[in-house]
């Protein structure tokens, strides 16, 4: 299982958001680009996204956090009253806490806007927490946290950018690609996401200074 996430200063948010719906113009589609619908066209709006989230990661304007977690160890009964979607929630709350207000909360001003769900309906509440959480372990400002509101995906063109690349990223740790049962677009995809990134190491971590491209594997305790 995997969560992740994009961190954008506000001063590229319209180029990106721009930049989005450019490439959805040009390859003529008018819904929600996500991994999960990823198929074979020429014009494949997915390939181009994900060069998109590339080559703005190698200009600097967007950083790239992705955290795995084995989900078949988990005792998700252990969550709370909705087992895994509590267990996914948790895993945006560390990755919030762990990436996102460690690695800016110093400095900025956070507006953080997760795609909504049942897995994350419950973030919206965890603003004090992670804000003193966050400030006892990495200091932080203690009101770091300007906003914490949930999106949809299907109408942020940012989170589709995500998604893409997140999606693809997850199907080549799980080996997705090596399966027939998995189709050849998403293979496809998969490794070429994996290659343009460098071919990194999905199993391993990166260093903890490490912050346009991050890649954290957890071990549970339970």
């Amino acid at each position: 299982m995997a969560v992740g996430g994009l961190a954008v200063p506000d001063k590229f948010l319209s180029e990106i958001t721009a930049g989005v719906n450019s490439i959805k113009r040009e390859c003529h589609v008018t819904r929600e680009v996500k991994w999960t619908s990823t198929r074979v066209r020429r014009d494949c709006p997915h390939t181009k996204l994900a060069d998109y989230l590339k080559l703005l990661i190698d200009q600097k304007k967007v950083h790239f956090h992705i955290r795995f977690a084995p989900f078949k160890t988990y005792d998700h009964s252990r969550s709370g009253r909705k087992d895994l979607a509590d267990t996914t929630g948790k895993a945006f709350f560390q990755l919030l806490y762990h990436r996102a207000l460690r690695f800016y909360g110093r400095h900025y001003k956070l507006h953080i806007r997760p795609d909504n769900g049942d897995c994350t309906s419950q973030l919206i509440h965890t603003k004090d927490s992670l804000e003193m959480q966050a400030w006892a372990k990495y200091q932080s400002n203690i009101s770091c946290i300007s906003s914490l509101q949930t999106r949809s995906s299907e109408k942020e063109p940012i989170l589709q950018l995500l998604d893409v690349t997140l999606g693809a990223l997850t199907a080549y740790r799980n080996s997705k690609h090596e399966l027939e049962s998995t189709s050849h677009a998403k293979r496809n995809l998969a490794i070429y996401v994996h290659e343009i990134h460098g071919k990194p190491n999905l199993k391993g971590n990166s260093s903890p200074k490490k912050q346009d491209f991050s890649i954290w594997n957890v071990k549970p305790k339970y």
